[in-house]
């Protein structure tokens, strides 16, 4: 754990120095740079599988590809929305809260994706803005994932399955909140993500803001950095939780 987080602190640092120009060239270079670039590639993978199944969910066929014009990646929906993927997308909700009898944990997530769905699938403003959101907000949710899998160490591989957990667990909340944090203190970084795609307002912060008022850009930003510092503490209460069970149980004999 220890090992993966101190990587991690260290790559994000490279990303750091290159949102604010700080220079640190130490960190540039191989391999720090480059692992750092493979970060960013994870971070933008699993942020495009967030806006994919949240548009299947609504209704939308959709598949996820990388972008290698203009960096980032694309959901790309090939279809309007269907609502007969709307009835099959609810039933395999539905089967997998039954199939998961046992764990409560995921039947709530499974069950919270399923009301969310059918209670705003007819509402355009309202799932539009679940799909954009989603992208960004995937990626905490598995890097959660992730340092659940390394603190319990359910890794099956063993120890070095554990440390990419734990590397990529907080590697990818760590850039969450470092490229907020330039969101909201970096007039250029402002800047490149307004422009990005060659286009004006695409980013996703940018189209949720827009669609609502009294919504600023900067209440979107807040939002994600907010799930992204719960990603990172609800893992570790988890496992004080389990290890404090664990310790009565053990009192008790």
């Amino acid at each position: 754990m220890l090992s993966g987080f101190l990587l991690a602190l260290i790559v994000d640092a490279a990303f750091y120095s290159y949102v604010f120009g700080k220079g640190w060239t130490l960190l540039n270079g191989f391999p720090i740079g480059w692992l750092s670039a493979g970060m960013a590639y994870m971070n933008t993978f699993f942020h495009e599988i967030g806006h994919t199944l949240f548009a299947w969910l609504y209704g939308f066929a959709t598949i996820p590809i990388f972008d290698f014009k203009h960096g980032g990646g694309y959901a790309v929906s090939f279809s309007d929305q269907n609502y007969m993927i709307v009835a099959m997308m609810a039933g395999l909700l539905g089967y997998g809260i039954y199939y998961l009898k046992g764990y409560l944990h995921l039947q709530i997530i499974l069950g919270l994706c399923l009301t969310l769905g059918l209670t705003t699938f007819l509402f355009d403003d309202v799932y539009s803005s679940v799909i954009d959101f989603m992208g960004a907000g995937f990626v905490p949710l598995v890097s959660a994932f992730f340092l659940i899998r390394a603190l319990f160490d359910l890794a099956p591989r063993g120890v070095l399955e554990r440390f990419l957990n734990a590397f990529f667990g907080f590697g990818m909340i760590f850039g969450t909140l470092t490229e907020g944090y330039a969101l909201l203190k970096s007039a250029a970084y402002r800047l490149v993500y307004f422009n990005q795609k060659g286009s004006h307002g695409f980013g996703d912060f940018d189209k949720i803001a827009s669609r609502w008022s009294g919504v600023e850009f900067e209440h979107v930003v807040y939002a994600i950095m907010t799930i992204s510092f719960l990603s990172l503490i609800v893992p570790f209460i988890l496992y004080a939780m389990h290890a404090s069970r664990n310790e009565e149980y053990y009192d008790t004999l």
